[in-house]
């Protein structure tokens, strides 16, 4: 590794930051006395072993170089950080197929039985959570499938594990977004602010773009519904922040939205957010962003009532 990069306390600062244990991480491949060692600078780590120790701590190549000032020299796909999360989504065409449904459900109980395995055979922090993740996951096929078989999920490890975070890297955000519509508003919005105030101010900044501006939108909907004004315009705050700091042209038409939602919450206020509202639908149409378009004007109808749908606003599922 790079002589003029500090790697052991690179490591070592993410792994605490994170309150993970050596004994957490380490395995066959990377002892706990050698890890000890590589994080004193008494070790060299070769790249090897370091990718898998990466992946042991869900924290990309590209966070990992910049928190260490250095320049990565090999590029791994994202997914190979992000532990079973990969596998934890449903797209639009799976939500509207039975048979697919049925498929994922099958698949997703063998991984549920896995990572059940994993966590017995080596209990830790993030096995409990990535089974509390694939749980969840579960429920959410059979919210769409039969939801009389929905089971109850203790939150309760994940909800500790990101309230007790000292920085976040894009795994913390993609978990926050994972779990959010599970936790409760007040601490949503604490851990809205906590995870806004730890955008990296470097280069590594584009990996959080798109799921920040997804979660923040998804969290925003969710304090709509539940009649939180206040919490709302914190959401949109941050969502300006946000707009600011990627300068992305999608950003600024989900603000001119958020804002006629707020406004068409106000007593006599209606038109005018309609009206704004009517704006982010037609500019996105305008730029060809067309299941965007859809998407915001089948929430428009929801909002005034024409669609009795009701409004998930959840930044992974629809």
């Amino acid at each position: 590794m790079d002589s003029n990069m500090d790697v052991g306390d690179t490591l070592k600062k993410f792994r605490t930051a994170k309150n993970i244990r050596m004994n957490d991480v380490a395995d066959e491949t990377i002892s706990q006395p050698f890890l000890s060692r590589v994080e004193r600078g008494e070790s060299d780590i070769s790249v090897s072993r370091l990718n898998h120790l990466l992946q042991e701590l869900h924290v990309t190549p590209v966070e990992f170089f910049a928190a260490a000032n250095s320049t990565p020299g090999y590029q791994d796909p994202d997914d190979a950080y992000f532990g079973y999360f990969p596998q934890l989504m449903l797209d639009s065409r799976t939500v509207h197929d039975v048979n697919l449904l049925k498929l994922r459900l099958a698949k997703s109980k063998i991984l549920l039985a896995k990572v059940r395995s994993e966590y017995q055979i080596k209990p830790s922090q993030w096995r409990l959570i990535t089974w509390r993740s694939v749980q969840l996951f579960v429920n959410r096929i059979y919210y769409h499938l039969d939801p009389s078989k929905i089971g109850f999920i203790d939150v309760a490890p994940i909800q500790s594990y990101l309230l007790n975070l000292d920085s976040w890297t894009l795994m913390d955000v993609i978990v926050f977004s994972f779990f959010a519509d599970q936790l409760n508003s007040s601490v949503k919005l604490r851990l809205l602010k906590s995870m806004s105030s730890h955008i990296p101010n470097s280069g590594v900044v584009q990996s959080w773009s798109s799921i920040m501006t997804s979660i923040v939108f998804s969290l925003f909907q969710q304090f709509m519904v539940a009649n939180k004004i206040d919490f709302a315009y914190s959401a949109l705050n941050i969502m300006e922040d946000i707009r600011n700091q990627f300068s992305h042209t999608d950003d600024e038409i989900t603000l001119l939205f958020m804002r006629g939602w707020l406004q068409y919450a106000k007593n006599g206020q209606e038109k005018n957010g309609i009206r704004q509202m009517n704006d982010a639908v037609s500019i996105l149409a305008i730029l060809k962003y067309t299941q965007a378009a859809k998407e915001f004007r089948q929430l428009i109808d929801q909002i005034i009532g024409n669609d009795p749908t009701p409004i998930v606003g959840d930044a992974w599922f629809n």
